[in-house]
């Protein structure tokens, strides 16, 4: 799961309010991510990550099911996703083709909250009125330097967070989440999680995974390549997936996710020779006894660097520093 400029200024203000009378129902960050999984609603959203703003309706049912409309100015469909919790369907009609995916398991819904208490204060600290409805404001607070810190508001009733943004440790907007509409329990008519392909459609697939598992399965003893994960993990941070694929040109990938309760952090590993070059711009640094590169996107980073016969790619919203220390216990 995972922000428009528009309310700034409300929230802001919200943010420094007192003497709020007390709330109806306790809020607690279980309450949240449940909501998060297992409400039905339909809705509109309006994402913002720096001048890109995009619209996205949203159909959400029980089971990881989920349906994004990606829309134009016009209201049209640029992009269209639907999965049925298992499977990953990403129709571009622009270029008539379909991509395939399995959908990637997060670990158990009960791990991850205790990643989530262990490594952020929770705080509730105002309310106020959002599409009609009562909303508290909420904050997720680091208890590790440099990760992000999420604001929500979050639904009374529900407890569904209805906007949400994150920002980086000096307190600047990485982006913004916010619901434009939305209704709870609404019909679900026309099947919308029953993906039907369109004709003329070239289907393809970015990988074929040949073994996965959580964070607490190991992967199997016959793999026919088995690189090492880092040593190192950023505070707070558990391994809750791992995926063994070949990515559309064949090249035997190993890739690890690794959560802290709210981000995520993925390590790709494939042969040093199929390790991409550095784009344009890219800053050079020394991992080891090799040189890597790094890119900066606001406070999103990718490193890539080589350890042996072993090209490694690193990619999350962490400080520099932290993550070369990742890069480093690969050697």
């Amino acid at each position: 799961m995972t922000h428009a400029r528009l309310l700034s200024l409300t929230l802001g203000l919200a943010w420094a309010g007192s003497a709020l009378p007390a709330f109806a129902l306790p809020l607690s960050p279980e309450g949240i991510m449940r909501a998060r999984e297992h409400l039905t609603f339909q809705g509109t959203l309006l994402v913002t990550q720096g001048a890109k703003r995009q619209r996205i309706r949203v159909t959400q049912g029980e089971g990881q099911r989920q349906r994004e409309e990606f829309l134009g100015p016009q209201g049209e469909v640029q992009d269209l996703v639907v999965s049925d919790g298992q499977v990953r369907w990403h129709h571009a009609p622009s270029r008539q083709a379909v991509r395939v995916a399995q959908v990637a398991p997060e670990g158990g819904l009960q791990q991850r909250i205790a990643l989530l208490k262990a490594n952020y204060k929770f705080q509730v600290q105002g309310q106020l009125q959002h599409l009609g409805r009562l909303v508290l404001l909420t904050q997720f607070v680091p208890r590790h330097p440099g990760n992000l810190t999420h604001r929500l508001w979050v639904d009374q009733q529900t407890q569904l967070p209805l906007v949400v943004e994150r920002r980086d440790p000096a307190g600047a907007l990485v982006d913004r989440s916010e619901f434009t509409q939305i209704a709870f329990d609404p019909p679900m008519t026309g099947k919308p999680f029953l993906f039907q392909l369109p004709d003329g459609c070239k289907v393809g697939s970015n990988t074929t995974v040949l073994a996965q598992g959580d964070g607490w399965t190991a992967p199997p003893r016959g793999l026919a390549w088995r690189p090492e994960p880092p040593k190192d993990l950023p505070a707070g941070y558990r391994l809750i997936h791992w995926q063994y694929f070949l990515d559309p040109k064949g090249v035997k990938t190993f890739a690890w996710r690794f959560h802290d309760g709210l981000n995520l952090v993925s390590c790709f590993a494939t042969d040093v020779r199929s390790l991409p070059a550095a784009p344009a711009g890219a800053g050079t640094v020394a991992i080891g006894g090799g040189t890597g590169y790094e890119v900066a996107q606001g406070a999103k980073r990718l490193l890539a660097w080589p350890a042996g016969p072993t090209g490694y790619t690193l990619i999350g919203h962490l400080p520099a520093e932290q993550l070369r220390q990742v890069a480093g216990s690969t050697r």
